[in-house]
């Protein structure tokens, strides 16, 4: 955690403002190892304080890094009356609520906002401890769908098949999911961003299954189910396959992220379904499983080492069906490492 308040003060050095007020959570944690829910952290050349209230005293003083100085607060308002207030200018973040600006400027503090959220973009380059955890929350998840293989049952519903992969991924150590379990079959495959529904799945539908772990960081996968035979449907997979894989094999460090989303989608368009790919290619994943760098047109990030994304083309048919498959990689040594591979297929057919 030192290393990562270095980087915000030499920010705050680079941008010749003395403090920044971090209020936004996922940063807080990033920066502390607080896992709690209220927290605010106040950052200024020489030191960093972390903020809570009496209810996360014992967390805190179990979790929160030894070079924090934590101080418990009756009373959260003092930080924007009192502590910020030391400083004759302050950044604050885009998350940062008017509500606390007002009071901040009431004490006659000069306001920057962090227009560039310089903090996320310190989050796009992982250390070894959090590809180590990311790491481990793929593998976790990747199992779980392994075992839920067994349960999913054609004629019951969406929500029962995804309730059987969460419970799998709890079961296994996970605090919850990075989002909303998605399964989407048959004609609801169309939709992105199809959650669990209480349609049944029929057999010989196809089927997409997005789905994640979550503990500290996060972790996020597409597969298929899919027994069927039907020309149109293998043809659309064997599409976004090509698809993701030539985009996989284009990565290397200094390459522009747009470069990498361009590389599938005129792949995608040059068969015809360009208009049904809906969506950018991918994104960064780590404490948030939506994060920097994101993977889309006219996107001027360039790759390095140590980024963490997923590389995820989808085909959507209105009132057909939909195709997404996934694989996330870490940039290693300039090149791809696919973290996803547990899970080596993209479709998977029932377990009896």
């Amino acid at each position: 955690m030192i290393t990562r308040i270095a980087a915000v003060q030499r920010e705050l050095r680079s941008l010749d403002i003395p403090a920044v007020l971090i209020t936004n959570l996922t940063d807080v944690r990033y920066l502390s190892g607080f896992t709690g829910t209220t927290a605010y952290m106040l950052v200024d050349i020489e030191k960093a304080v972390f903020f809570t209230d009496s209810r996360y005293s014992i967390q805190a003083a179990e979790e929160v890094s030894e070079n924090i100085i934590v101080e418990i607060v009756s009373d959260y308002s003092s930080i924007y009356k009192e502590r910020c207030s030391f400083f004759k200018k302050i950044l604050l973040q885009p998350s940062c609520s008017i509500n606390i600006s007002s009071k901040i400027a009431a004490q006659g503090v000069e306001i920057y906002l962090d227009e560039k959220d310089f903090m996320q973009k310190l989050r796009m380059i992982k250390d070894n401890s959090e590809i180590s955890l990311i790491k481990e929350q793929y593998h976790l998840a990747g199992t779980a769908f392994l075992r839920a293989l067994k349960l999913f049952k054609y004629g019951t519903s969406e929500k029962s098949w995804a309730a059987a992969l969460e419970y799998h991924m709890k079961m296994l150590g996970a605090k919850g999911e990075s989002f909303e379990t998605i399964v989407a079959s048959g004609v609801r495959g169309a939709m992105p961003h199809g959650t669990a529904s209480a349609k049944k799945v029929n057999e010989n539908e196809p089927v997409i299954i997005d789905f994640g772990s979550r503990d500290i960081y996060t972790s996020d996968y597409t597969r298929m189910i899919y027994a069927g035979n039907d020309e149109e449907v293998l043809k659309v997979i064997d599409i976004v396959r090509s698809a993701l894989e030539k985009a996989v094999d284009s990565i290397e460090e200094g390459i522009m992220c747009s470069d990498i989303d361009n590389t599938a989608r005129s792949y995608i368009e040059e068969q015809g379904y360009g208009s049904y790919f809906k969506h950018s290619l991918g994104h960064g994943v780590g404490i948030d499983v939506h994060e920097l760098p994101v993977l889309k047109p006219k996107s001027d990030f360039l790759i390095e080492d140590n980024m963490i994304f997923t590389v995820e083309p989808g085909i959507y048919l209105p009132e057909k069906f939909g195709v997404r498959l996934e694989q996330t990689v870490l940039i290693n040594n300039g090149k791809p490492e696919i973290i996803s591979s547990i899970l080596d297929r993209y479709v998977y057919n029932l377990i009896d």
